[in-house]
């Protein structure tokens, strides 16, 4: 605690305040971004050939590669106020391994979700014949 503050006057935290968090975000982004452009990338291909798959496939694909997008943007901002909080709580280093370790299984979990959503696309696609039939 800082001298001459009372705890309850101090400034609400900001995940962003220094050029420190910037980098630390940065950084972070940085790492989601290859994961990012391929998912941009799947909804341009997603939309370009939605006539060809058809609404459920489009729908599933479309939900897969928009939570990957969303994770990509709300990862960055998360972990690093995470981060700041768990270094600025003053928390032992147990409980700050602890914490991040449940953040990293979230996200884990998400991915995963994200990745059981283009399974789904892929399982109700239409069959081969029947698209034939239709052409």
């Amino acid at each position: 605690m800082i001298q001459g503050l009372d705890p309850q006057n101090q400034a609400p935290m900001n995940p962003i305040n220094d050029n420190a968090q910037l980098t630390v975000l940065a950084s972070i982004f940085v790492g989601q971004l290859p994961i990012l452009i391929i998912s941009l990338l799947g909804c341009v291909v997603i939309m370009a050939r939605k006539n060809e798959l058809g609404g459920g496939t489009t729908f599933w694909a479309l939900m897969g590669f928009g939570l990957s997008i969303v994770l990509c943007v709300v990862i960055p901002l998360a972990q690093s106020f995470v981060q700041k909080w768990v270094l600025e709580g003053g928390a032992s280093v147990g409980q700050r391994a602890s914490v991040l370790t449940v953040l990293a299984l979230v996200w884990s979990v998400l991915r995963a979700v994200s990745y059981g959503l283009l399974l789904m696309a892929l399982c109700v696609r239409r069959p081969a014949n029947q698209a034939r039939i239709e052409n």
